[in-house]
Parts: C-alpha cells; structure tokens; sequence
C-alpha cells in the first residue's frame, strides 16, 4: 500500500517541533483555475502541495527572476510536495507549462486567492 506525499509531509510537519516545522503553499490545479492556499510567512526553504484536480497530467516549474528553482511533474488526479530553497529578492512563481497556464506569484500572508484562466 503506497502513502501520498501529502500524508508525509502533513506526518512530518505533526511531528516537528514548531519551531522547525515549515509552512507551506498549497496550489490546487482546476482545468480552469489555479486556487492557492498561502501561509501567513515564508522563510528561505519552501514547501509547495501541488494538488492536480483537472483532467491533464501538469508539467510546471518554479522560478524567481530569471532562475529556474524546481520542475515539477503531476499526474491527473495526484498530487505531490516539492521543497526547495529561494534566498534571491524577487517573488517565486509557479508556472505551468503543459498544459500552459498563466503563471502564479506565490505570496505568503494573502490567505486563499484564485487565479482564473485567461481568455
């Protein structure tokens, strides 16, 4: 019986003493929107839940001025935790490229946000 990642990260976040735990963005793919739950801060190592809830698999990257930060691949119907370091200035956004979608700012401390696809 194989565990979600979700469930790893969501164990190992329980686990931790809270001063190491880290917040994390979770970003839920729809087949026309992209809803982003947010944590109230963010330090230099992030975690990402990408939940993929449309009908295609979903080939992304996270990126910050001009750097790619971390690629990532989710199936339909699955979802997956990325963690990565950004100690740069300029905001992380997340951008599908497979399907394409416009890209999203990952901004901490804005609660929920949606951002619906472009005509």
């Amino acid at each position: 019986m194989e565990t979600s990642p979700l469930k790893h990260l969501l164990l190992a976040l329980f686990f931790s003493a809270p001063a190491f735990a880290i917040e994390a963005f979770k970003i839920e793919l729809h087949d026309r929107k992209i809803r982003v739950e947010a944590p109230k801060s963010v330090s230099s190592q992030y975690a990402v839940i990408v939940e993929n809830l449309s009908l295609n698999d979903v080939v992304g990257k996270f990126h910050s001025a001009g750097k790619d930060l971390k690629f990532i691949n989710v199936k339909a119907g699955l979802t997956r935790t990325v963690e990565f370091r950004h100690t740069g200035k300029g905001a992380v956004r997340f951008q599908p490229l497979a399907p394409a979608f416009q890209e999203v700012e990952l901004t901490a401390g804005k609660k929920t946000y949606e951002i619906p696809s472009q005509p």
